[in-house]
């Protein structure tokens, strides 16, 4: 008796107060009659090691106690999938963004030591997100709110045909719009890329200054629209849209910029004023043909784009 009640109160204290009193006396009752049953057909009282296996084999308190749960899982069939989706998702972001912020510390000239004081550790971050994705899945499954996540369309799904940006690519362009972002505003540096810095110096010119919070702006919306396409993949119409808007403020800008007709300023304290003129054309002209591209990419980008959603709708259409 002395170890039903240890056991009893051992699956008590892993209950919820206000069902523990009920559900005791219901395990008690239920292990009792299986000591009667027991010593019934052993026609003698169980001894102490024959009582330890009945006990054994009725099962672990907190398995026992578990089985009143009404939440059985941290994470159960109905949302692991989603849990398992979001991580994957996760790590893909997180990957792209450390491959472009890694390229920056090397383009910044940077240490180990100085890149890991400036970058958190890639390990804590992902543990971090992957802690936080669990909490917020456990706590949908604790609180029986799964169907939350049953609010789908079809329509949202991916189109079955045609490449898509993958998760990566998605996490690198954050990533590089996160740098740019930080560098425009002033909160990193490049190392100066020219070999004899002393010797020649290149600034940019005042149409920078000018255009800058348009551009700043522009590429903060460039990584929300990143974000979205991640977020709603099947979103195709909504995504090709977003992606042609903000390539044709990209050009309006651009253009512009172009009309200035100058863009970065060369100087030199030992470069004589004749052949310096000479670099300055040289710049003027290759940043004129950069930025020409540049135009002639985004007004690429936006063509092709438009033409596979209306390869995709006729398919959709054919259908």
């Amino acid at each position: 008796m002395d170890l039903i009640e240890r056991y009893v109160a051992a699956v008590g204290r892993q209950l919820p107060e206000k069902q523990a009193a009920d559900i005791e006396n219901e395990l008690r009752d239920v292990l009792l009659s299986r000591q009667e049953e027991q010593e019934a057909r052993l026609g003698r009282p169980m001894t102490r090691s024959e009582m330890e296996a009945l006990l054994f084999e009725f099962g672990h308190p907190l398995t026992v106690a578990g089985r009143y749960r009404r939440t059985q899982h941290l994470i159960g069939p109905e949302v692991f999938p989603f849990w398992w989706a979001a991580v994957k998702v996760m790590l893909s972001i997180v990957a792209g963004v450390y491959v472009v912020l890694i390229i920056v510390g090397v383009l910044t000239d940077q240490t180990p030591s100085q890149f890991n004081r400036a970058v958190p550790s890639i390990w804590y971050v992902a543990v971090y997100l992957f802690g936080l994705i669990t909490l917020v899945c456990m706590g949908i499954e604790r609180f029986g709110k799964t169907q939350v996540l049953q609010r789908w369309k079809p329509s949202h799904l991916p189109p079955a045909g045609g490449k898509q940006r993958s998760r990566f690519e998605l996490g690198a362009e954050i990533g590089a719009d996160v740098v740019f972002i930080a560098w425009w505003s002033g909160l990193i540096h490049f190392a100066d890329l020219i070999p004899y810095p002393d010797f020649l110096r290149i600034d940019m010119a005042p149409v920078w200054t000018v255009w800058h919070w348009p551009i700043l702006s522009y590429y903060v919306v460039e990584m929300i629209a990143n974000l979205v396409a991640i977020a709603r993949p099947g979103w195709i119409r909504g995504n090709a849209a977003i992606l042609a808007v903000r390539y044709l403020v990209g050009i309006a800008i651009l253009i512009q910029v172009v009309r200035a007709g100058h863009w970065l300023t060369v100087s030199s304290p030992a470069i004589p004023p004749h052949a310096l003129a000479i670099v300055q054309t040289n710049v003027d002209l290759g940043m004129h043909i950069g930025l020409g591209l540049a135009i002639a990419g985004m007004s690429l980008r936006i063509a092709l784009e438009w033409w596979r959603l209306r390869r995709r709708l006729r398919a959709q259409l054919a259908a």
